[in-house]
């Protein structure tokens, strides 16, 4: 069998299921490759991947994609780094920038801002590094780059708490795919090296002392990602495909 092409987000919150399958023996089975989210979805889209921890607001755009594992990337309550960031309060805002990395991130706030806060600004994209915000402007951002930003402004509002309190439902980011049908026992040893990776958290955060605080990647990874892919969040994530089409 030759190697699965798999490809997974860049961010700490990913740190244990890069752990659990570099030190599984799924690892001689895979080639690994790690980037953003919206560069890793686009690397299934184009079929470079077989395999992906893919975005879920590109999921219902793709005609062949299967869920493969009990894991994902979700929140039960806030999620720390998906939010939206600003010096004015939320009613106030006209314009929000848009973190390019994330199309999940980008049609949940929206949704947000319609359904549930009862704004209506303008939605455009920034390019990084982030500027100072004017007044009456705010941005989404996601990812590891929050721990670094979220001091510098006033208003931070956590888009999976957000949603939580909008629908009652946990929040799904990010979710195991596959384009084709996998042999059964690769996909076992898969979700096996992705369950050791999320019972070894103390072992993942210390494989990436050189990137992050432990106590900041503690509190984070056993706190605010959720990553059984159970029942809860399967229902969340439908709900959100449903305001989608809305």
């Amino acid at each position: 069998m030759m190697p699965v092409t798999v490809s997974a987000v860049s961010y700490l919150n990913t740190a244990p299921f890069i752990y659990g399958l570099k030190q599984s023996p799924v690892a001689k089975a895979i080639r690994l490759s790690l980037s953003p989210p919206a560069e890793s979805a686009a690397l299934f889209e184009a079929g470079q991947t077989a395999v992906s921890l893919l975005p879920v607001a590109v999921i219902p755009h793709l005609s062949t994609c299967r869920f493969i594992s009990d894991y994902c990337i979700g929140a039960s309550a806030a999620v720390r780094t998906v939010v939206l960031l600003s010096n004015t309060p939320l009613q106030d805002m006209h314009t929000i920038y848009l973190d390019p990395h994330s199309r999940t991130s980008v049609m949940l706030v929206q949704i947000l801002a319609a359904r549930y806060w009862n704004i209506r600004p303008a939605f455009l994209p920034f390019a990084p590094p982030l500027l100072p915000l004017k007044t009456g402007e705010g941005c989404v951002l996601i990812g590891d780059k929050v721990f670094d930003h979220e001091a510098q402004y006033s208003c931070r509002y956590d888009l999976a708490e957000a949603w939580q309190a909008f629908t009652g439902k946990p929040f799904v980011f990010a979710a195991w795919v596959s384009r084709e049908k996998l042999p059964a026992g690769f996909l076992q040893s898969f979700n096996d090296a992705l369950h050791y990776g999320i019972t070894h958290i103390g072992e993942a955060i210390a494989a990436e002392a050189a990137r992050f605080d432990a106590t900041l990647a503690t509190g984070y990874l056993k706190h605010n990602i959720d990553y059984a892919f159970d029942d809860a969040k399967r229902q969340g994530m439908e709900l959100f495909w449903q305001y989608l089409k809305i």
